[in-house]
């Protein structure tokens, strides 16, 4: 049996046809025939998580890992302004959610109607695509309109490049009648043959390419600069594009800048940015300083590395992006090159390598990795005598967190942290950095966990956890999830940003003192709680944690949240002390 409404009958066969295979729902009445109808629906996995912000962004999580889009559904009214927050990440972020809200029908919009708002296209800022589904699909023309307008929203979620689809869906009453035979009932009704059903429209693939004579001018232009910098920004990318970079950066004229958050670790590479940087001097930088910058991905969580590019200005700036935002972040961009980063890489790296090969005029990678290990020995001997903070907590999470897992890093002080070590044990790293949000943050480690089947690793703030805990209400907490909980007293980072740090009367609105007991509230939910609070319970705790309890463990690190800020102010005042 499946709902008697053909929109909602029509989406869940559609979605199913074209690969969702996942539908996150939030209960509510008016969304009552999406839930019967998703749920009739043959190879759906249907998921029940109350809370609507904490729903979108267990979404989220899953689409990011599964890299398909996932349906979320909700009832009307304020229910889909929830979403928000986790629709604006998924746009910037580029992961696919199809969006299905349940709606009254126009006709009752600001006319004293319970549950219902302005919410057709209310999230189209932040969306790819928003379509309004007809009231009523009562003969062919408005079926094959209906079908239609599906297709078109779900193909949206994934090209030309991936992302979140808001669907209106206006229901008349009554909302909860059945029909048989899964909707077969319903499709049959039509007047003629061909709108038995709603048609999926196939989607084929396409990737465009780099035309022969611009692709000769910038080979030409990277063979012949003196000094090149690639600056990759987040996403998962692909062996074969890690295998390009690899390639390019062996050659004397160019350095491969990546985070923790681009996936793309290894010691040809620089990987700790912001600790590398603080090597950069006025008796130094002019051999630093690039001349061609070339960047891809997203977004770019140093914001020292993009202070010294907006200060330096190369003089080219190649921005590789397939949706072609024009994207000027260090207010110097010349070329807006619209293929995706495994098309362009493909295409210019033999040609370069060959190229170059033999070139002993530039010694620009060089100078970069002579100023990695300068800082990279500074750092330990720091490191070395520092006392227990977090800057020590975190140089024991890098090499402590199992190899080959999944890292998902809160905003804003651990993805900061996590980008001053060394990532070489194959660790993939996740983060929220769309729109830096502390919002998520759980949430959607918590649906990353439940899909990937991989052990997963959530490091977060004290706030960030206690903001986002309703993602453990919801009966899909897998085992394999562990969350650290880095406890220094509130919002630690203002006390390290200048500003906040000397105004002891503002410093509380922004530090946030939150009051909980972070035990309490972990065994509320049924959770594993260990705590920590110096190096050795530290590293007990993390051997207790990666024990399989059969349910999601907790490791509450207490650090002062005094002496780490000092300790990360000394740290970079060392570093460029060195």
């Amino acid at each position: 049996m499946s709902s008697d409404h053909f929109s909602a009958v029509a989406l869940a066969h559609l979605c199913a046809a074209k690969g969702v295979k996942h539908a996150v729902i939030s209960p509510g009445s008016r969304d009552a025939p999406l839930i019967i109808a998703f749920n009739a629906q043959q190879g759906m996995e249907c998921l029940r998580v109350i809370d609507e912000r904490s729903a979108a962004f267990f979404a989220l999580g899953m689409a990011q890992q599964l890299h398909a889009p996932v349906a979320l559904i909700c009832t009307s009214g304020s229910a889909v302004l929830n979403y928000a927050p986790a629709v604006a990440e998924a746009f910037y972020q580029r992961v696919p959610l199809l969006v299905i809200c349940a709606d009254r029908p126009e006709e009752w919009i600001d006319q004293g109607e319970g549950q219902t708002i302005r919410q057709r296209d209310v999230l189209v800022p932040h969306v790819k695509k928003s379509v309004q589904l007809p009231r009523a699909a009562v003969d062919d023309l408005s079926r094959w309109h209906c079908g239609r307008l599906i297709n078109e929203a779900i193909d949206a979620t994934l090209l030309p490049v991936p992302g979140p689809v808001q669907v209106n869906v206006p229901f008349e009453e009554p909302l909860y009648g059945r029909t048989g035979n899964g909707g077969e009932d319903l499709f049959q009704q039509a007047s003629t043959p061909m709108m038995e059903r709603p048609r999926a429209i196939s989607r084929v693939l396409t990737e465009p390419f780099i035309l022969p004579g611009h692709a000769r001018w910038l080979v030409q232009q990277l063979s012949s600069s003196m000094r090149v910098m690639i600056l990759a920004g987040q996403g998962v990318w692909s062996e074969g594009l890690k295998a390009q970079l690899l390639a390019l950066a062996g050659l004397p004229q160019i350095t491969v800048f990546t985070e923790a958050t681009s996936d793309l670790d290894d010691p040809a590479f620089i990987t700790t940015i912001d600790r590398t940087i603080a090597g950069v001097r006025p008796e130094n930088e002019n051999g630093l300083r690039p001349e061609l910058l070339i960047t891809f991905g997203g977004a770019i969580v140093s914001k020292r590395i993009k202070d010294l590019l907006r200060a330096w200005k190369p003089g080219q700036h190649w921005n590789v992006d397939p949706g072609q935002r024009h994207v000027d972040t260090y207010q110097c961009l010349s070329h807006d090159i619209a293929v995706s980063p495994e098309t362009f890489f493909a295409q210019i790296t033999a040609p370069v390598v060959a190229a170059s090969a033999g070139r002993t005029d530039s010694f620009y990678r060089e100078a970069w990795k002579m100023t990695e290990e300068r800082m990279r020995g500074a750092h330990q001997h720091i490191l070395a005598s520092t006392s227990f903070c977090d800057l020590t907590v975190f140089n024991t999470l890098v090499d402590r967190i199992p190899a080959d897992s999944d890292v998902h890093l809160a905003s804003s002080t651990p993805a900061r942290y996590a980008q001053l070590f060394d990532r070489t044990r194959g660790l993939r790293f996740f983060a929220n950095r769309g729109t830096s949000g502390i919002d998520g943050c759980t949430s959607t480690a918590v649906g990353a966990a439940h899909v990937s089947g991989r052990l997963t690793t959530l490091i977060t703030g004290d706030t960030a956890f206690c903001y986002d805990s309703n993602a453990f209400w919801n009966g899909y907490l897998s085992p394999h999830l562990k969350v650290i909980v880095i406890d220094n007293g509130g919002g630690n980072i203002f006390r390290f940003i200048e500003g906040p740090d000397r105004d002891p009367e503002l410093l509380p609105w922004f530090e946030a003192p939150h009051g909980r007991d972070i035990a309490r509230l972990v065994k509320s939910f049924g959770l594993y709680h260990i705590h920590a609070e110096d190096a050795a319970s530290l590293a007990a705790g993390l051997d207790e944690l990666y024990k399989d309890h059969g349910r999601p463990a907790v490791l509450h690190v207490t650090t002062d949240a005094r002496t780490s800020p000092k300790v990360l102010r000394g740290y970079f005042k060392q570093l460029r002390e060195a």
